[in-house]
């Protein structure tokens, strides 16, 4: 297949705000339940900022084609996760989200860990285009820009799903990988494959419950708790290679952290 061109400039797709201003909520599925899936990503990658007004319920239920008694069901249920507040006479408008400590690990041995995993599964890539970086994800990627390739990738083992990694790359980085894009090397090996070798990896490691996208892809109940990969990977000189978010199944893969005495 054709390599993407070096002189294709970056153009942002749709982002998840315009979906939440255009987009009307899908038939099929519980309608109240789809409002509280839409505004609850919006909520979680920073669409809708906390402190943050949503928008009315008028506004919804127009939007959305619902009435205003589905648009509160799913307004209650996001008020009972205390996701949102209401403030009468003034809206519905996003919490602040609880801090909580972080701890930093040093994964010494992940590439020997890396190259073991890639000859016991293989990957589909889902998407390799231009795209907006998230909002969340953005103080990580601050030197890569607002926009990004976005390379998301569904890796197997044994035929059932194991992980989620959307990698979001610099066009200058970009513009090196040709299709098709192996199916076995993680985005590590690809990177050193393409002349940019990681020489300093800083991650964030925690769990997150699977919204509806990871948990159709990584076939698993809605809510289930999955361990979340949050990297920055930079070359000798600092310069940032990826920046990548990696959803794993929890009852496939686990992190172990050994105690050096």
């Amino acid at each position: 297949m054709a390599s993407t061109p070096r002189s294709r400039r970056l153009r942002p797709s749709s982002t998840r705000n315009t979906e939440l201003t255009s987009r009307r909520v899908d038939e099929g599925v519980t309608r109240y339940y789809r409002l509280y899936e839409l505004l609850s990503a919006a909520l979680q990658d920073g669409t809708i900022a906390p402190e943050s007004a949503l928008p009315s319920e008028p506004e919804l239920s127009t939007r959305h084609g619902m009435s205003r008694t589905t648009v509160r069901r799913a307004l209650d249920r996001l008020e009972r996760e205390r996701r949102i507040v209401r403030r009468r006479g003034s809206g519905t408008y996003a919490r602040q989200r609880r801090t909580v400590p972080r701890f930093c690990v040093e994964l010494h041995a992940l590439p020997g860990i890396l190259a073991a995993l890639e000859s016991r599964s293989t990957t589909t890539t889902l998407r390799f285009d231009p795209a907006p970086v998230p909002q969340n994800l953005r103080p990580m990627a601050a030197a890569i820009g607002p926009t990004a390739y976005v390379l998301e990738r569904l890796r197997f083992t044994d035929s059932q799903p194991l992980s989620l990694t959307t990698a979001y790359l610099p066009e200058t980085v970009a513009s090196r990988l040709r299709r098709p894009i192996p199916r076995r090397a993680s985005v590590m090996t690809i990177l050193g494959r393409l002349g940019c070798p990681t020489t300093a990896i800083r991650c964030i490691v925690g769990a997150v419950p699977a919204d509806a996208a990871a948990a159709r892809a990584l076939d698993v109940p809605l809510g289930s708790p999955l361990l979340r990969v949050r990297a920055v990977l930079t070359g000798d000189a600092g310069e940032p290679w990826v920046v990548l978010e990696s959803l794993c199944r929890s009852d496939r893969l686990q992190l172990k952290v050994l105690e050096r005495g």
